[in-house]
């Protein structure tokens, strides 16, 4: 059973309370977070644990559905009544800070100098809130992905992966033939591998990685212009195309690919974090780690996109609840442990990784190490209805056979039209 230090979450609390004078009434902040299930406890002892040592603040914390967590994020904001601090994704961070949304993280509040020491507090999952030397907010989940192998299935196939797992997408082509097995009418009733072909998030985690491991980059995050025409980005989607209809391997018509490898009808997927274990484990399923392929030629070593999730706080709340509000983030932010022990949330704070729990899974190792590697998707205004657009010009040229050039210019044009309205 796991158990969470209380008195060390405490001591926290407090050593936050004396850094900072007691205001002179207590002032409430709202607190707005996504639903995360194994996380909800700890969030009530969290704020309980904060208000005991601060009692200048009070924490009014309210729980979304995760489905509609960002829609009311984006009326609060848009009808004034939006939380003073929130916690939503490095995916959104673009078109909030283009909003002028975002209050820059107050460094004395939160205990620190300058922005090195904040890297030094909270590790390398700061860089995806920090612009041009700013950051914007504290991390409390950091993620990337590795492929996972379902060990029956690759036995079942004679390979093991601890031996065979391939380690460019070339390699991935034929071990997934070696993987798939087929009915009579060759339609693969277990596929090898497959793409996360569900939600156009994963065109940004997975196939702009792809891009990028070939040097290409198909959003500038400053100058907010698009380069989907590119050789790069034809490589890629002629690989996609490939796997689904000149290999016949897999494709957006089968179930999607996480659901898929649960439920034993894909021997390998590559878009789960190192919270995936529970999962397996509830679906019976032994597995292995290994890392994302790259491409024989390519030329820039890093795995599938990171992303990450942060406590923000609201520029246009008052002075005093902006403080309020930058000092319970960073007492959630420093929480790394706890995180990761009862919610199975990693995060980049140093002594997560030095953890029984940690240092006992050896594949953890695999998700650090891409990490270190790993880039953020771009994060831009109209990251979604780029996402979208991508998905789009994806399916015209895998399902609908359409000339791939036509339709890369085409989404150019459109992405050139999204950014150019900010």
């Amino acid at each position: 059973m796991i158990r969470i230090d209380l008195k060390r979450i405490c001591s926290v609390a407090v050593i936050a309370m004396l850094a900072t004078p007691a205001l002179g009434e207590p002032v409430t902040i709202a607190v707005w977070m996504h639903e995360h299930p194994p996380r909800l406890a700890l969030d009530e002892k969290l704020v309980a644990a904060f208000e005991q040592a601060n009692p200048d603040i009070n924490v009014d914390l309210t729980i979304f559905p995760n489905a509609q967590f960002e829609q009311r994020l984006q009326i609060g904001f848009a009808s004034g009544d939006g939380p003073d601090l929130f916690n939503s994704g490095s995916f959104n961070i673009g078109q909030y800070r283009h909003s002028r949304l975002l209050a820059p993280v107050d460094l004395k509040t939160v205990g620190v100098d300058d922005l090195n020491e904040l890297k030094a507090k909270f590790g390398i999952g700061i860089a995806g809130a920090e612009f041009d030397g700013v950051a914007y907010g504290l991390p409390t989940e950091v993620s990337n992905y590795a492929c996972v192998a379902n060990n029956a299935l690759w036995r079942t196939a004679g390979l093991d992966p601890a031996k065979d797992a391939p380690a460019t997408w070339e390699e991935m082509v034929e071990v997934a033939r070696k993987l798939t097995r087929r009915d009579d009418g060759n339609v693969p009733v277990v596929r090898g591998f497959d793409f996360n072909w569900s939600d156009p998030i994963f065109m940004w985690l997975t196939f702009n990685a792809m891009v990028n491991q070939l040097g290409g980059t198909v959003i500038d995050e400053a100058a907010l212009t698009a380069d989907f025409d590119s050789v790069q980005v034809r490589t890629v989607m002629d690989f996609w195309s490939a796997w689904a209809n000149d290999w016949a391997l897999g494709g957006p018509q089968y179930t999607a690919s996480r659901d898929a490898f649960l439920a034993g009808e894909l021997a390998t997927e590559c878009t789960f974090g190192s919270w995936g274990r529970d999962q397996f484990k509830a679906a019976g399923i032994d597995y292995t780690f290994f890392p994302v392929p790259r491409w024989r030629e390519g030329t820039v070593d890093t795995g599938f996109n990171a992303y990450a999730y942060y406590m923000m706080v609201n520029a246009n709340a008052p002075p005093e609840r902006q403080e309020a509000a930058w000092r319970f983030a960073a007492f959630y932010a420093s929480q790394g442990e706890a995180l990761f022990e009862e919610a199975g949330l990693f995060t980049t704070v140093p002594a997560v990784q030095e953890l029984e729990s940690y240092t006992s899974d050896g594949s953890n190792t695999i998700f650090t190490d891409e990490l270190d590697k790993a880039v953020f998707s771009p994060r831009v205004p109209g990251f979604n209805e780029l996402g979208d657009a991508l998905a789009r010009a994806r399916d015209r040229i895998v399902i609908n056979h359409e000339d791939a050039s036509a339709a890369l210019g085409e989404l150019e044009a459109e992405a050139s039209t999204i950014l150019g309205r900010f």
